[in-house]
């Protein structure tokens, strides 16, 4: 189900015309991961969605920035999200792109990455 679900944002976000506001593959995933990672501590009524929600497009952000940097990205590995997430997340750390790995804001410099 996640996996559809994957498949159907990036499906949205790959038409022109929804594609969503973006200061580069890099800093986006940096945003989300932030988001989703502020998140994660919500216990608030409606926390459920809002967690999926923040999932969807972190990985989706993921996906984008992977397939910009070369690594061939598909849902498939996301049947298990977590699973999915940590593959890409490893293959683009052995590219030399730095990821967030810790909860808190982003470090300041490190820019946007417009690919």
């Amino acid at each position: 189900m996640y996996t559809e679900l994957l498949e159907a944002v990036l499906g949205y976000e790959a038409d022109p015309a929804t594609q969503p506001r973006s200061q580069g593959p890099l800093a986006d995933v940096i945003r989300l991961r932030h988001t989703m990672d502020r998140h994660a501590t919500r216990t608030d009524p409606g926390w459920a969605l809002q967690a999926v929600a923040d999932q969807l497009a972190y990985d989706a952000a993921l996906v984008r920035l992977a397939r910009k940097r070369g690594i061939p990205a598909g849902t498939d590995a996301f049947d298990i999200p977590q699973r999915g997430r940590a593959g890409l997340e490893e293959a683009l750390v052995a590219l030399g792109v730095n990821l967030p790995t810790s909860t808190g804001p982003p470090a300041s410099g490190n820019g946007a990455d417009s690919g």
